[in-house]
């Protein structure tokens, strides 16, 4: 008997929009946690910063309105938004603003992003509506950094407990969030700007892809921000009420290496692995998308890019060599964690086979994402990952001691240093390039891709963004076109 099931276009409801995510986040607050998806759902929709960055990658006010830097370039004076409320109607001000630096500063809360703000030396309240923060040494990076989804605002009741009841400044207020059911948010009435005008967002989560795809054919979904691995891609892509954007995120995909590990100390085996894996053949696995390789840990969008793509081309016998010379020509064991992101668990089908075919065996344990942050990002407990990593402009990750590649190089720390306090940008962008290059040269890890941003999204919505240069889904720009 053949079944014949004809799926007909869901008509948007105006006031309403579905937002799918892959990943299912820990729980709410950015400011605990480098689960990107965290800051998917929740970046200047629940929470806001003094600073954001918009589409473009460029840094413009927020829950500040201006700001001065002092000719040194040490003393930031951030003047408020006046007139803004928290969710739970407290009021939002330089009090406010101090408490939640000194937060993020604190050990104690574990941000995972702490450590970018490390030459902090004071915050002091000047007024209401007015804070200083004073730097031990310029960073020209500050600006940008505030408007990360790691430094958001926070009110100081009930900061211990955004990561199940989050409160925020943001357009959108926190409405439920219970076990197996969608995020759902609402506009918050007594938003300090301009109402959205889509009132009410429900955000699910789904890494099954079968459900996910199922999800997609019946029309249940407005806008899925990742749609790249799926292999129905092609079949969404004629449908008559959606429409596919092509675009790229700031994601750098590795094949990232515990330099922990004995034999990956050797840059020799880490040459070996770059030259076993075959970059443009992985691309595979984006059915309508061709995503720009990369040879180093940086954004093909920035200025000071550098095409390092071809630095190991796919050469199996010169990688069998390469292991040979370390002292592995009969092999070499390795554990292979992978988390599960589509993308993830169908790159890792082909990275094992091509490292399998030089002699390296692997251990291939797919685990959840929860297991993922504790074992390998936390845990540092693994030989090999595959990855993308989404934050902008973190090539700063290779000079933190305590990273979870466990990688080291006295050289890329100096570097780092001039750059923070380099103010000219032609020399600053120099000296990135040089960052690029050392890490390339150093076979720090397989560097892959830049994850694809390729989104399907309901033909009438409007105002996604086709980048990413933010994990994040706006939902204030989003609208409904009749």
């Amino acid at each position: 008997m053949l079944l014949v099931v004809l799926f007909m276009p869901t008509l948007a409801v105006a006031d309403r929009v579905r937002i799918e995510l892959h990943l299912m986040p820990p729980h709410l607050d950015p400011t605990l946690t480098p689960s990107a998806t965290v800051s998917e759902a929740t970046y200047n929709n629940i929470y806001q910063g003094l600073t954001r960055i918009n589409r473009h990658g460029e840094v413009k006010p927020n829950l500040a309105s201006s700001w001065e830097v002092s000719e040194e370039g040490r003393v930031y004076t951030f003047t408020l938004q006046p007139g803004v409320r928290f969710h739970n109607g407290q009021p939002f001000n330089a009090e406010v603003a101090a408490f939640s630096l000194e937060r993020l500063l604190d050990p104690a809360t574990q941000n995972p992003q702490r450590h970018l703000f490390a030459h902090i030396q004071e915050i002091q309240v000047v007024s209401l509506l007015r804070l200083q923060i004073r730097l031990q040494r310029p960073d020209n990076l500050l600006l940008f950094r505030l408007g990360l989804a790691a430094a958001v605002m926070v009110e100081p009741e009930s900061a211990d407990n955004n990561s199940r009841h989050p409160i925020g400044t943001g357009p959108y207020e926190f409405v439920s969030w219970l076990e197996g059911q969608p995020l759902e948010l609402a506009a918050f009435q007594n938003y300090w700007g301009a109402q959205p005008r889509i009132q009410r967002a429900s955000i699910s989560f789904t890494s099954n892809r079968i459900e996910l795809e199922a999800s997609l054919s019946e029309g249940a979904i407005d806008l899925y921000p990742n749609i790249s691995p799926l292999e129905s891609v092609v079949r969404l892509a004629s449908r008559g009420d959606y429409v596919l954007y092509d675009g790229l995120s700031e994601g750098q995909t590795l094949l990232a290496f515990n330099h922990q590990h004995p034999a990956l100390v050797d840059r020799r085996v880490r040459r070996a692995i770059n030259h076993a894996v075959d970059k443009k053949g992985l691309l595979d696995i984006y059915p309508k998308s061709n995503p720009p390789l990369i040879g180093s840990h940086f954004s093909p969008l920035h200025p000071a890019y550098l095409d390092l793509s071809d630095r190991y081309p796919y050469d199996p016998g010169k990688a069998k060599k390469l292991l040979a010379e370390a002292g592995y020509a009969s092999g070499l064991e390795l554990t292979f964690k992978v988390p599960p992101p589509l993308y993830a668990r169908q790159a890792s089908l082909h990275l094992s086979a091509y490292l399998e075919a030089v002699g390296i065996r692997l251990d291939v344990q797919r685990v959840s994402w929860s297991k993922w942050l504790d074992e390998v990002f936390y845990g540092k407990n693994y030989d090999l990952t595959v990855v993308a990593h989404v934050e902008p402009f973190d090539i700063d990750i290779y000079a933190r001691d305590d990273y979870y590649f466990n990688y080291h190089n006295p050289g890329f720390d100096q570097l780092w240093k001039q750059i923070e306090q380099e103010q000219d940008e032609a020399k600053r962008n120099h000296l990135l390039q040089q960052t690029q290059l050392l890490l390339a040269e150093d076979a720090a890890h397989v560097f892959l891709h830049i994850k694809p941003q390729q989104s399907i999204r309901k033909k009438n919505l409007k105002g996604f963004w086709e980048n990413s240069p933010v994990p994040a889904v706006i939902l204030e720009e989003l609208y409904w076109e009749n």
